[in-house]
């Protein structure tokens, strides 16, 4: 790896530049090889530099986010993961709407909903993923997604310029929003409805428990493993393949949850994705339908 890029990112960004560090700490699977760096930035102008030193010295980079999507490959991250914190991570009201960094939490802007009276956010209580990766990969639940109440976006470009556009520019579909690439979400506004704060928090509370009742939240998950196919749900075709409990070392497909996968111990990536890989034969031989994975698989052997 490029020592003089080291030498750049710690100068960057001091103790934020971490190397080596395990990927299994920012991951909500707990699994993962570390990164050659772990850079965490907060501001447009760092993430720039840092995008534009790493891309120079031939690595590759990806935004990290709150690692809820995400499944890194034992031999880890050969490149740079960028965090967004300080004031890329944080939550603000503008004239009655939610604005947050790409780095905030979705829980955090749940719960800011519920507090101000805001409603349309409820469906996204127990999903904890960061706004930005939110925005990318269009989370929803029960019917609803983030492109519902999502009105602005903004982006850093891949030549190092700031765009803050409408949401509309940027078309989204299941579980994506089609984004320029190389581009990375700095913030986001949501346009939400005032209601009353009760009525808003007793919503909040019933999704939640509702989610907890019928999906492992307690366990180290990544969330939905797969897609749901066109008119059905991949977690009663994994239920009906008969892989409820199917387990490979410390990784088990949930009791509760069909479509998750609970690392109960030390699960590795590499047991994970075997039991992907039967989960998908099984679902293929027994309905003749082949599932997506919804998480993204990333990193080296």
């Amino acid at each position: 790896m490029s020592a003089e890029l080291q030498k750049t990112l710690q100068a960057l960004l001091g103790h934020r530049a971490r190397f080596g560090r395990p990927l299994g700490r920012y991951t909500t699977w707990r699994i993962g090889g570390p990164a050659w760096c772990l850079a965490t930035v907060h501001s447009a102008q760092e993430a720039a530099e840092v995008i534009r030193a790493t891309e120079e010295a031939g690595l590759p980079w990806m935004p990290l986010g709150r690692g809820s999507n995400l499944l890194v490959r034992d031999g880890g991250y050969r490149g740079v993961m960028l965090r967004l914190g300080g004031p890329l991570a944080r939550l603000r009201l503008e004239d009655g709407q939610i604005c947050g960094g790409g780095g905030t939490s979705l829980p955090g802007a749940v719960k800011l909903a519920a507090r101000q009276g805001l409603t349309g956010l409820e469906w996204a209580a127990g999903i904890p993923a960061s706004l930005g990766g939110a925005v990318i990969n269009n989370a929803g639940a029960m019917g609803r997604d983030l492109a519902a109440c999502c009105r602005e976006i903004t982006l850093l470009m891949p030549d190092g310029t700031i765009r803050k556009a409408p949401a509309q520019e940027f078309p989204a579909v299941y579980r994506r929003r089609q984004l320029p690439a190389g581009s990375v979400v700095l913030g986001a506004k949501l346009e939400l409805e005032p209601q009353e704060p009760g009525l808003v928090a007793a919503r909040t509370r019933a999704i939640l428990e509702r989610r907890r009742a019928s999906q492992p939240l307690e366990a180290a998950t990544a969330g939905s493993v797969f897609k749901n196919p066109p008119g059905d749900y991949a977690g009663r075709l994994i239920e009906a393949a008969g892989c409820k409990g199917l387990s490979r070392g410390d990784a088990v497909v949930s009791t509760r949850h069909a479509n998750f996968i609970e690392n109960r111990g030390r699960a590795s990536a590499a047991q994970v994705l075997e039991l992907m890989a039967e989960i998908s034969r099984r679902v293929r031989e027994q309905f003749g339908v082949e599932l997506e994975p919804e998480v993204e698989v990333v990193g080296d052997d």
